[in-house]
């Protein structure tokens, strides 16, 4: 039995004008007026890019604009604290994101005088892009014939091509991606694959009728579509309880005791209240701090990350006389933070109550 055909072999089977129906389809019915589309740059395609990642475009549209406003340029980024970019970036997620950002913006500062590179492998050097944004940056931003496989590329190569099986791996689907770029208006076509899979070629009940790639779409043919990308195995959350301290200030309520978390761990650099793992080590940290006061169920949150499901029960503390902490501080609810999506609800139900 011959070998299965993968790659570009494949794609010289089964392409016909791909590229030219996708654009033409792109003209009347793609997205054409995203913020990052509108006098379109180098620095608004990385921000947006780096936004995207494992995040839906209608969650980042608030965030990607009001990041805008405030780091209109790199310059601007460059001369911001990474603190200002964990509070911006508070609700949004993944916030190794926004450091990477950071540590980026001083790269363009220090290294390239403000000015993003334009060869693929500067670009890849730049902290948190791999390949795929280092191709939608060169291609959207620069009209340059790079790849890109993003989740909704991937979705509509499987699909055109029915990959499934051995075939179903990222060589291949790199190979794939990069055979089926046309010899111009390369800008124009990454934007479009990305708004077919956003928009009709989606992960359940595609909108097959309105692709203009069903004629040659094997899945279609095969009758694949709901079996094509194959369900990759889910993975099974790791449970987490987590005790969270809210300590308030003696007679003065709009201040919490906080740190800074580690760079390290999850919700690195943000800040944090007083967190444990048992009930034994926040009663432990409370005794060794001499902190007294009448402690209480203040609320309970069930909080899902991309690996971890965390149970969290606030635990507030009436302080009975004025305290410090070594290594926390008092900090005003109304400040401006960086914190976790948590830590942010936990702060707003105490701004509600005090007014």
């Amino acid at each position: 039995m011959a070998p299965p055909v993968i790659g570009i072999e494949q794609n010289k089977l089964l392409l016909n004008n791909f590229a030219e129906d996708l654009i033409s389809w792109h003209k009347k019915n793609g997205r054409h007026n995203l913020p990052w589309q509108i006098k379109i740059s180098p620095y608004k395609v990385w921000i947006s890019e780096i936004m995207l990642q494992q995040t839906q475009v209608k969650t980042v549209l608030p965030y990607y604009k009001e990041f805008l406003i405030k780091y209109p340029n790199i310059k601007s980024l460059s001369n911001s604290k990474l603190d200002d970019l964990l509070e911006l970036w508070t609700g949004l997620g993944y916030y190794r994101r926004a450091e990477n950002i950071y540590k980026t913006s001083q790269i363009l500062k220090n290294k390239y005088n403000y000015i993003f590179p334009k060869k693929y492998e500067d670009i890849l050097d730049l902290p948190g892009i791999g390949k795929s944004t280092a191709g939608a940056i060169l291609s959207i931003a620069y009209n340059k014939k790079y790849p890109i496989l993003d989740g909704n590329v991937k979705r509509v190569i499987k699909r055109y091509f029915a990959i499934k099986g051995i075939n179903d791996n990222e060589n291949n689907l790199w190979n794939i991606s990069e055979s089926l770029l046309p010899a111009n208006n390369n800008n124009i076509f990454t934007q479009s694959i990305m708004d077919l899979g956003a928009l009709v070629c989606v992960k359940k009940n595609p909108l097959c009728n309105e692709c203009p790639l069903n004629k040659k779409c094997k899945s279609l043919k095969l009758k694949l579509t709901d079996k094509i990308p194959e369900k990759k195995q889910k993975l099974v959350k790791k449970h987490v309880n987590l005790y969270l301290l809210l300590i308030q200030k003696y007679e003065s309520e709009k201040f919490v005791l906080m740190k800074k978390n580690p760079s390290d761990g999850i919700w690195a650099n943000l800040w944090n209240l007083p967190s444990f793992n048992g009930v034994n080590e926040y009663k432990k940290f409370l005794l060794s701090n001499n902190i007294s006061g009448t402690s209480s169920q203040y609320d309970y949150i069930e909080h899902n990350l991309s690996h971890l499901k965390l149970k969290i029960d606030i635990i507030k503390v009436e302080l009975k006389k004025c305290t410090e902490v070594d290594n926390y501080c008092w900090k005003n609810i109304y400040d401006k933070i960086g914190s976790s999506k948590p830590i942010m609800m936990i702060i707003d139900k105490l701004k509600r109550e005090q007014k």
